[in-house]
């Protein structure tokens, strides 16, 4: 440093704390997220649209880490995780009547940018004269502690006034030490209006095994003296042959009770409950199906739901 430098920074100390201060700011070219772009394409077979989404760098190289939620306007069909090779399908048995286009939106991670898709035009097929229904979920994915609970609202919307049937819901893929509850769990759309159900999704916490006490409780070995000993003094004290006879069988049955109590003590202390090894972490892809029956044909739509357990 110059002479003259030296002499700025005496005479005005609030300089070299100002530029020691924008150089720690400047960014170094770390932790900088890499941008993405996503396309989507859309392909059906019979009754069913699958929807195949591809998350790749500037470079062309896959993308694995993330999810893709594929949504039309603020209607949501529903999310996947992305494999290994950046690629990711969702089959949707029967999408709603409203929606004309679909747009693939990549979450992103910590090292990659979120991206849009261009739009897929979705041209919905005659699914004939039998009253049919829609199912989509707010949110698609949920990301949870173990211990925790996360809830989605699943919405059943009819496709003319003429379904009044009853939709059943039921869920498959939940993980290890965790549960599902709908609320309610069968629903009827009345006059083309929608019907809402609420699901919750209970992880569990791990819990050690432990003993929060004793069959008896902590003087068990005072309440078995306090009523051997009376027999066994009766027994000695007691001159007249028909008092001892009946104090005898008194004692004997004090005895094989507390021989059975200090068996189950033993087993209790012995054998514990077993731990809780709680919700392991990881990702989870989670199925809802919703199903109705007309009398003479059942209809079945899937909805998928992604769930990571941190």
């Amino acid at each position: 440093m110059s002479l003259q430098s030296r002499n700025i920074f005496r005479k005005f100390p609030a300089a070299m704390f100002a530029l020691l201060a924008l150089v720690l700011v400047l960014p170094h070219g770390h932790g900088q997220t890499i941008a993405t772009r996503t396309s989507l394409s859309v392909a059906k077979d019979g009754g069913k649209t699958t929807l195949s989404v591809k998350v790749q760098d500037p470079t062309g190289s896959a993308v694995s880490g993330g999810t893709v939620s594929f949504v039309s306007g603020t209607t949501s069909l529903g999310s996947v995780f992305l494999k290994e090779d950046g690629t990711a399908d969702l089959t949707v048995d029967a999408p709603p009547a409203s929606v004309k286009q679909i747009t693939a939106v990549y979450s992103g991670d910590s090292s990659h940018a979120a991206s849009a898709s261009a739009g897929a035009n979705l041209h919905a097929e005659d699914t004939g004269t039998l009253p049919d229904f829609s199912i989509t979920a707010s949110p698609t994915s949920l990301s949870l502690n173990p211990g925790d609970y996360g809830t989605v609202v699943l919405t059943i919307t009819p496709s003319s006034t003429s379904f009044t049937q009853s939709v059943t819901l039921s869920i498959s893929g939940l993980p290890n030490g965790s549960s599902a509850t709908f609320t309610p769990q069968i629903v009827t759309p009345l006059n083309g209006a929608s019907a809402l159900s609420t699901l919750q999704i209970q992880t569990s916490a791990y819990s050690g095994a432990r003993n929060q006490g004793l069959p008896l409780g902590e003087r068990a070995s005072q309440i078995a003296y306090a009523l051997a000993l009376p027999g066994a003094w009766l027994l000695l004290r007691l001159r007249r042959s028909g008092l001892r006879m009946l104090a005898l069988p008194l004692l004997l049955l004090v005895c094989a009770s507390g021989l059975s109590a200090c068996n189950a003590r033993w087993g209790y202390l012995n054998h514990p409950p077993a731990a809780n090894a709680g919700t392991p972490a990881g990702s989870y892809t989670l199925t809802v199906t919703a199903y109705s029956n007309n009398g003479g044909q059942v209809t079945t739509h899937n909805l998928q739901l992604a769930l990571t357990v941190k």
